[in-house]
């Protein structure tokens, strides 16, 4: 925090004068707004009312500022040793609900709300990446996630986990586990572990809870599949009272059964 306030202090003292136009003064017509400036950064940083969060890079963190426009929201990237110019800028175009997700203390929006924002390293490559939440309900949430690109520089957008729900990185298996609630309890869902395979983000086991009948509470399973020669296929069943233990071994990828 104190790092933060002596930045925040140092770039104020460069930009006191300022070059920016009065808020009063009437824009131009007909003519491209210009990049923000590092005033209007830090105006960013010390209004409340704004939404931003932080990636941790090494060398050099991240701050990314939002901000709504007529085409959606966008996402503003800048480098924390350098406010200068923005490091990359990011539309989204199906954030409608954001001002619903965000969370909010009094009249300011919440830094690094989990309503909203995860990071996380979700290709293991020792850099944060960073997922925004575009849809949810009562649950599961689903991000559109950008990985951090080192030869570019910039956040690349990872299509593969749009539809995957409420994305969690596991660093013990290196594997990408999501979860959707089928009922209560956790005694019916689906529990899905993803893996990069020569790139390429792959499903490489299942695990569903369910029940054979749902009016006969005896009837409850567990079904485990994995990827087997590039096609998943039932490798264990469950029927018994003991699911939760079951689940819970199989979650581990290492753990291949008794």
């Amino acid at each position: 925090m104190k790092r933060w306030i002596l930045l925040l202090a140092a770039l104020l003292l460069l930009n006191g004068c300022g070059n920016s136009a009065s808020p009063t003064e009437p824009e131009p017509i007909n003519e491209p707004t210009p990049p923000p400036t590092a005033q209007d950064v830090v105006q960013w940083l010390t209004d409340p009312s704004h939404f931003l969060f932080y990636v941790n890079h090494w060398p050099n963190g991240h701050i990314i500022t939002t901000e709504r426009t007529e085409e959606g929201l966008t996402l503003t990237v800048w480098a924390e040793d350098d406010l200068s110019a923005p490091v990359q800028t990011i539309l989204m175009e199906d954030c409608e609900d954001f001002d619903q997700m965000v969370s909010v203390r009094g009249d300011a929006y919440e830094p690094n709300s989990e309503a909203l924002v995860t990071v996380q390293d979700f290709n293991f490559d020792g850099q944060d990446d960073f997922g925004f939440c575009y849809s949810r309900g009562m649950q599961p949430q689903f991000f559109h996630v950008w990985l951090w690109d080192e030869a570019t520089g910039q956040y690349q957008a990872e299509p593969a986990f749009d539809e995957l729900p409420s994305p969690y990185v596991d660093w013990v298996d290196e594997k990408i586990e999501c979860y959707i609630r089928g009922g209560a309890a956790g005694a019916q869902g689906d529990h899905s572990f993803y893996q990069w395979i020569d790139g390429v983000l792959t499903e490489v086991r299942h695990i569903k809870l369910d029940f054979e009948d749902w009016e006969d509470m005896n009837s409850h399973y567990v079904s485990v599949t994995d990827r087997i020669n590039g096609e998943m296929q039932e490798v264990f069943r469950y029927e018994g009272n003991d699911w939760f233990d079951i689940a819970d071994r199989w979650s581990s990828l290492g753990y291949t059964g008794e």
